[in-house]
């Protein structure tokens, strides 16, 4: 077996081992969650995130876990719009909806971008992404309420 993980039939377990061992699971892990097409139920996961979280801190990173460019954003206008998407179609199983306005942030920062960071202004496109679908969703719905107006009566 690898000596960089070890699996154990018997008790359903995988165990990674030294730098190796956690650079590949942080690398399947990245991937996972932000290779194309985002994941929705891996965006949202704050299991995943606190798992990420920690890899990183014990993980030296020479931009090889995330194409970055120096002095650039790492996520684009498309990444920030999937991760709006992820909020609206998952959100309702981590509580999205009932939580604060300053929740929301902490969760779009802490859990759906982890463990990468995300500018006040990349959080706010995010909020307006997901507050536009809303506005949409509470229109169509209140234009399905209208009575259809039939020929001839106004």
């Amino acid at each position: 077996m690898s000596d960089v993980f070890k699996f154990d039939p018997d008790a359903k377990t995988v165990t990674f081992h030294g730098d190796a061992g956690l650079e590949l699971l942080y690398d399947l892990l990245l991937r996972a969650k932000f290779g194309d097409g985002y994941e929705k139920p891996l965006l949202i996961s704050p299991w995943l995130a606190a798992l990420l979280n920690k890899l990183d801190k014990a993980l030296p990173d020479d931009g090889q876990w995330f194409p970055e460019k120096p002095g650039q954003p790492i996520f684009d206008t498309d990444d920030l719009l999937a991760m709006g998407d992820a909020v609206i179609e998952e959100g309702h199983t981590v509580g999205w909806w009932t939580m604060t306005e300053a929740e929301r942030r902490a969760y779009l920062r802490d859990v759906v971008a982890a463990p990468h960071p995300l500018t006040d202004l990349q959080v706010e496109f995010i909020e307006n992404d997901i507050d536009a679908a809303l506005e949409q969703a509470r229109r169509l719905v209140a234009d399905a309420d209208e009575p259809l107006s039939l020929p001839g009566h106004g």
